[in-house]
């Protein structure tokens, strides 16, 4: 009997560290997804994003805005990123991630007003982590066109996202009691105790906060990128814009 209530009590053991496995890995996920989000509140991260995720963010902002934005593949999409719907009316999206002093000119304007044409475009919207020149600004002043260079961009964001909110800290759970502790981010895993005394690590470090991957990743239906989910059985893809949409996609990597 003493033998069987220790197996019992062994067992007992390994199902609640099973659980608290779960638990620690789906709030893992839930911090990466809040911290990538805060992280896009502050301006200076965008100097950080390679061109594809400057685009993925930039499409982020307009949504945050309350546009439906759909964005097109990321190579040949001849002077269009994304096309945005808001209030009956659409919008043509072209973003670069350029140097501060890399100032785009009128030709470039040019092509975005053609991709206005071609898709019977309301407006467009340029944003860009460079300038423009002066002959660009009169050009797309004319054309219902919305620039948006470095010293605008922040407006932008700003309005998209009015609190600037913290990125230096995460959550993590315990995996011996289950308790949840805060502990800062910095470019390697940093560790701390628990209330409970036990050892703890972060994992997740400053890389982990881009909601938006440079990997290969499908597009859900509303235009959103999609991440990886870890379900119960395998893993799938999922829309980024989750709970607001629930698509989902087999991943089958």
């Amino acid at each position: 009997m003493r033998i069987q209530r220790q197996r019992e009590a062994e067992l007992g053991r390994w199902k609640q560290k099973e659980i608290i496995k779960k638990q620690a890995s789906k709030l893992r996920d839930e911090e990466i997804e809040r911290l990538s989000k805060a992280w896009l509140s502050s301006t200076e991260s965008y100097e950080a994003l390679t061109p594809r995720e400057f685009e993925n963010a930039v499409s982020e902002i307009f949504r945050k805005l309350g546009y439906k934005v759909k964005q097109t593949p990321f190579s040949r999409d001849v002077g269009k990123d994304a096309i945005a719907v808001k209030d009956g009316k659409k919008y043509v999206i072209e973003c670069k991630k350029y140097a501060p002093n890399n100032r785009i000119g009128r030709r470039e304007i040019q092509i975005l007003l053609a991709a206005m044409q071609d898709e019977k475009g309301d407006g467009g919207l340029y944003v860009t982590t460079g300038s423009f020149t002066k002959d660009a600004i009169e050009y797309a002043r004319k054309r219902r066109i919305e620039l948006y260079d470095r010293i605008r961009l922040p407006v932008l964001v700003h309005q998209a996202y009015p609190v600037r909110m913290d990125f230096s800290q995460a959550k993590v759970m315990c995996a011996e009691c289950g308790s949840t502790s805060i502990l800062p981010i910095d470019d390697k895993p940093t560790k701390g105790f628990c209330t409970n005394g036990h050892p703890i690590t972060n994992e997740i470090v400053k890389t982990d906060m881009k909601i938006f991957s440079t990997a290969e990743f499908p597009y859900c239906e509303c235009g959103a990128p999609m991440r990886i989910v870890r379900g119960y059985r395998r893993n799938f893809w999922g829309c980024s814009r989750f709970p607001g949409c629930r698509e989902t996609k087999p991943f089958d990597r």
